[in-house]
């Protein structure tokens, strides 16, 4: 256990895995502004229908939490002394940032596509915009569980895209439904606009998002200009139980 409050699981792993610190203080910043708490709300009311489901919950997992914001704000809403309440990353430096905010949970440094779980242990498996192992989670979800995965939906953050990308290119996207075919889903949509208010946290949303590594010098010229922009906040929650709770 670090002094810091978090377990590295990953002791061999180079110490820039994961996002940067750069990467890390943006999102940090950007989600303390208050501009996806709607997103976290409607994230935070399907953990909680989750939970009420399931006669024992005990243990809350979430899959490449980051620094810990929707983890940490969750628990913080919803105190329960009979739940277990673990995040993990790849990223030490997130797992640390998160650890220092909410030492109520436990943080671990580890690999998404090797959980540090027993089989069937986790009753609540939540991932963010983040990666994921299909048998891995099938693995530790126990019989009653509940998978929740949130992704961007078609027109997330469109107009950054727009200010950005001289054109818009529409790709095909993998289906979160297909891995888990022994499973049913319900899919929920969200969609909401956010005012970001100065070039700062529109900095800082670029620097969350895979449009950091594409991002050309024209496109990052144009944002730098901005002084506010309005985002269209587009997502999918995918609620995952299993068809039959005596199979995998």
């Amino acid at each position: 256990m670090a002094k810091e409050g978090y377990l590295n699981l990953l002791l061999n792993a180079k110490p820039t895995a994961g996002d940067s610190k750069a990467m890390m203080n943006a999102r940090r910043k950007f989600l303390a502004a208050g501009y996806y708490e709607q997103l976290s709300n409607a994230v935070n009311l399907k953990i909680s229908q989750a939970i009420a489901a399931q006669a024992d919950a005990h243990a809350i997992v979430d899959i490449g939490c980051g620094e810990g914001y929707y983890l940490s704000r969750f628990q913080t809403q919803h105190p329960s002394e009979k739940l277990q309440y673990f995040g993990l990353d790849i990223s030490k430096l997130g797992i640390k940032m998160a650890a220092k905010k909410s030492p109520q949970i436990q943080w671990l440094v580890a690999n998404f596509a090797h959980l540090p779980f027993m089989d069937h242990s986790a009753d609540v498996i939540l991932s963010m915009f983040a990666e994921y192992s299909v048998a891995e989670m099938n693995r530790i979800c126990s019989d009653q569980g509940i998978i929740i995965l949130v992704r961007a939906g078609d027109n997330h953050l469109i107009e950054l895209k727009n200010v950005i990308y001289p054109e818009i290119h529409e790709k095909e996207r993998l289906d979160s439904i297909k891995p888990f075919p022994n499973f049913k889903v319900e899919r929920q949509e969200v969609t909401f606009k956010t005012t970001i208010t100065n070039n700062e946290d529109l900095m800082s949303l670029l620097l969350m998002t895979p449009h950091y590594w594409k991002i050309k010098s024209e496109g990052l010229d144009n944002l730098k200009k901005l002084k506010s922009l309005t985002v269209t906040v587009s997502i999918e929650i995918d609620y995952i139980s299993r068809n039959n709770s005596n199979q995998i």
